[in-house]
């Protein structure tokens, strides 16, 4: 199965003693995105896998890594298989275990976390300061003034590990249980509250403001530490915006409109 920015094999192993083990292979074949993207590098997912394996963490396990490659075409990781589908629905049983599985990473704390790579915004405001609102927008002037906003800077945060691209389709799911979270690319040592942020709209644009709300108690009821500020709501949303196609369906441009309202909420609460 190929998506956008890693191609998925199955793989079965018959092992010496009978047992047949369910693995997948990675392999990332964006030539373009392994030069440039700072966030698309094999080695850090190896990274990471390799140390939520010694956590409660629901991840794939780390078997084997040619992220050079030495062995394999491309850069490759091979892990263990999660069954499973994303979420279709923003249930209460879903948001529940949403919220308590980013508690449970939150709390991950191991020596390893300090040497991941720390958090950086796709478009730092402070280095990309001729923003311009999408030109979807039906209001411009809220995006011009979440820019002013970023350009002020972020408030102090306690920085811990993060998924950084944490949503619901990045969860794998049997019935009412979440099985795994899974795209670990991106984990590094940044503000929670990104995390928070990024779940959070893409709640508010599917299902509305009110969900993202109830995650965000469910979350705080978890025992997590309460990283959020609107301040990491707004640059994770004003991270997304230039690579956001125009709407082309009736659906698209329903999410599109609550993802705006949902902006503009929380630009009045700064």
């Amino acid at each position: 199965m190929s998506v956008d920015s890693t191609t998925l094999h199955a793989v079965d192993v018959l092992g010496p003693t009978g047992v047949i083990h369910q693995l997948t292979l990675r392999r990332f074949h964006r030539a373009d995105r392994l030069r440039t993207d700072p966030w698309y590098v094999p080695a850090n997912e190896a990274t990471v896998l390799g140390l939520l394996g010694s956590t409660e963490v629901p991840a794939p396990r780390l078997v084997a890594a040619d992220t050079a490659p030495t062995m394999c075409d491309l850069p490759t990781l091979l892990t263990t298989r999660l069954p499973g589908t994303p979420p279709t629905s923003a249930e209460p049983v879903v948001l529940a275990a949403l919220a308590e599985t980013l508690a449970g990473i939150h709390r991950v704390d191991l020596p390893v976390v300090r040497a991941l790579p720390p958090y950086r915004p796709y478009y730092d405001p402070q280095l990309d300061g001729h923003r311009r609102p999408p030109t979807w927008s039906s209001n411009p002037g809220l995006w011009n003034r979440v820019f002013e906003i970023l350009l002020a800077g972020p408030p102090a945060a306690n920085l811990g590990f993060i998924h950084r691209d944490y949503h619901p389709g990045q969860t794998l799911w049997e019935g009412d249980r979440l099985i795994g979270v899974v795209d670990w690319t991106t984990g590094c040592l940044g503000p929670r509250g990104i995390d928070l942020a990024r779940m959070r709209l893409n709640l508010a644009g599917r299902y509305g403001a009110e969900v993202a709300d109830h995650f965000l108690a469910l979350y705080r009821a978890a025992g997590a530490p309460d990283a959020h500020h609107p301040y990491w709501d707004l640059l994770d949303a004003s991270d997304g915006i230039v690579d956001l196609p125009e709407p082309s369906t009736p659906v698209s441009r329903l999410e599109y409109g609550r993802f705006e309202d949902w902006v503009a909420r929380t630009a009045a609460q700064l």
